[in-house]
């Protein structure tokens, strides 16, 4: 499934070295138009992969207001996943959990 797909990719592009990724991502300044560049790329493929499937959700939910939601909720439980995923957490198990918290906004 697409969604899952993305999602690993997500948190596995972060996962070879996480604490030279949360150096990066805290202490080395951020140029504005870069990460909205990149949300609005994420927002896009997310808008599309929805879009596939739009029929599937409930209410016909806004895909723009539900590609933001799942944007964010994805971009923000990746770097937790990789940097602050409790030790009893396999980083697989991290992808799954993920993966469900995704689907079932989806589904909700």
């Amino acid at each position: 499934q697409l969604l899952r797909a993305m999602i690993e990719a997500m948190i596995d592009a972060h996962t070879p070295d996480p604490e030279l990724y949360e150096l990066l991502f805290t202490a080395v300044p951020h140029k504005a138009d870069g990460t909205r560049e990149f949300a609005v790329r994420l927002h896009g493929a997310f808008l599309l992969a929805l879009s596939a499937r739009a029929y599937e959700l409930k209410h016909h939910r806004d895909l723009n207001r539900v590609a933001f939601i799942v944007t964010n909720m994805v971009e923000a439980l990746s770097h937790a996943a990789v940097l602050r995923r409790p030790a009893t957490l396999s980083l697989a198990e991290a992808k799954e959990e993920v993966v469900k918290a995704v689907l079932a906004y989806l589904r909700a």
